[in-house]
């Protein structure tokens, strides 16, 4: 029972990113796109938009990929509870990257 929620978390997961990168858009990028949403109309006139979607819908797209290919590499090293701690902690290491990355278009 523990393998199918972890294997359905990892799925999860995978699949919100997915969704995240190709729903995304210029039309709802003021709904739903964190920062974006709550500028003044100035600041988004003078903000790149178009530039940002692509760098953000890139970057979640390719996240798609990394909760399961990390599972499946620590899993080679690790085991159990252990797995699942280093495992999850992993999962903020995208964001860090994200965040630094994205810091070019404020």
């Amino acid at each position: 029972m523990e393998d199918l929620i972890i294997f359905a978390t990892i799925l999860f997961m995978s699949f919100t990113y997915l969704l995240i990168g190709f729903g995304i858009n210029q039309k709802n990028a003021k709904y739903f796109l964190a920062g974006y949403n709550t500028m003044s109309a100035e600041k988004k006139e003078h903000f790149d938009i178009d530039n940002y979607l692509k760098f953000f819908k890139s970057f979640f797209k390719k996240l798609f990929l990394f909760p399961p290919l990390s599972f499946i590499l620590f899993s080679i090293f690790r085991e159990g509870d252990s797995l699942i701690v280093i495992w999850s902690l992993a999962q903020v290491v995208p964001f860090v990257l994200f965040q630094a990355k994205s810091s070019k278009y404020h």
